[in-house]
């Protein structure tokens, strides 16, 4: 599927506003029940009278709804003339791209206005944003093909086809900027989770090697979101387990626990568990660790002892039983 497709322009119905501290305008009556309690700032603001109203009133509200929204082809149309300039971008450009992305943000959460965006060309600014010297850019960029493929079989699809996975493989492997990794890591789990050809594509180019690569950069959200987005690959495809013995996670899973506690330690156990659940080869990998891993756990709850860590202490617990029932 190209970046630019030969079908003709979707139609969608959303306003681009200059003064971005204003709310959205909206584009159904559920947004026009954001946008008023926005404006209102009330809590006593109803959340149900939509449900409750009478069809003549729901008639006004359209009506009022209608004269009040623009075509969000024209807002997109827009941001994405001026993103294709990113590749001579001065440093006194920077904001107008980063607003410009964050504009495109706010609209393609719909699943429609995210098709919509690819059938007007705006995939085709996503590579040069990506390859822009400024991490800011690259990040939100990344955050942009997240959003835009979380969900969306149509978006994913068309990104697989176009080597995405493969880039964003490469920018985890080799960007120094930690937070962009973080978006990429992102931006990858949103095109091939729960996608065949995704997961197939990362795996034929090296996937989880890079990934296992990965876990050794010293960043705390870098790991937590590889193990969450290992955690459910190995959910949808539990084949994926033993690929993963052969490439030594269960003993990098394992050297990442030694470590004084952090944050991720709660994502690495939880991946410990999905990995070794109804995985022999994976349990016996724990034997030729170098550490006791018995001690290691049962130190690591000692640790936690009384600190309200009671998914940890029975991810713990799982997995000492499981290693205890293979002996």
């Amino acid at each position: 599927m190209a970046l630019v497709p030969t079908a003709s322009d979707s139609k969608s119905v959303l306003s681009d506003q200059e003064n971005r501290s204003q709310p959205r305008q909206p584009t159904n009556l559920q947004g026009l029940l954001r946008f008023s309690m926005d404006v209102c700032k009330s809590e006593e603001a109803p959340h149900e009278f939509l449900y409750n109203m009478d069809e003549e009133k729901k008639k006004f509200l359209e009506g009022a709804l209608s004269s009040m929204t623009l075509n969000v082809v024209e807002v997109l149309q827009k941001q994405i003339k001026l993103l294709r300039g990113i590749e001579r971008m001065k440093d006194d450009d920077l904001s107008g791209y980063l607003n410009a992305l964050d504009i495109i943000l706010d609209y393609v959460d719909n699943l429609d206005t995210a098709n919509d965006f690819h059938k007007i060309g705006g995939f085709l600014i996503l590579n040069p944003c990506l390859r822009c010297r400024d991490g800011k850019i690259r990040a939100t960029t990344c955050e942009l093909i997240g959003v835009l493929s979380q969900n969306n079989p149509y978006c994913q699809n068309v990104m697989i086809q176009n080597g995405f996975v493969t880039t964003l493989l490469g920018i985890i492997e080799k960007d120094l900027d930690v937070q962009v990794i973080v978006k990429a890591i992102l931006a990858l789990g949103g095109i091939i989770r729960e996608n065949k050809e995704g997961i197939s594509d990362f795996l034929q180019h090296e996937g989880l090697r890079t990934l296992h690569e990965s876990l050794r950069v010293k960043n705390d959200n870098v790991i937590i979101k590889i193990c969450f987005l290992l955690s459910s690959l190995c959910r949808s495809r539990a084949q994926l387990k033993g690929d993963m013995v052969k490439l030594g996670y269960v003993d990098q899973l394992l050297k990442l626990l030694v470590t004084e506690r952090c944050s991720y330690h709660e994502h690495v156990l939880s991946l410990l568990v999905t990995l070794l659940e109804n995985n022999k080869e994976a349990v016996k990998e724990c034997e030729k660790f170098n550490y006791n891993v018995k001690d290691v756990l049962q130190r690591y709850m000692q640790g936690i002892r009384n600190k309200d860590c009671l998914d940890e202490e029975e991810y713990c617990r799982q997995i000492l039983h499981m290693i205890n029932a293979e002996r």
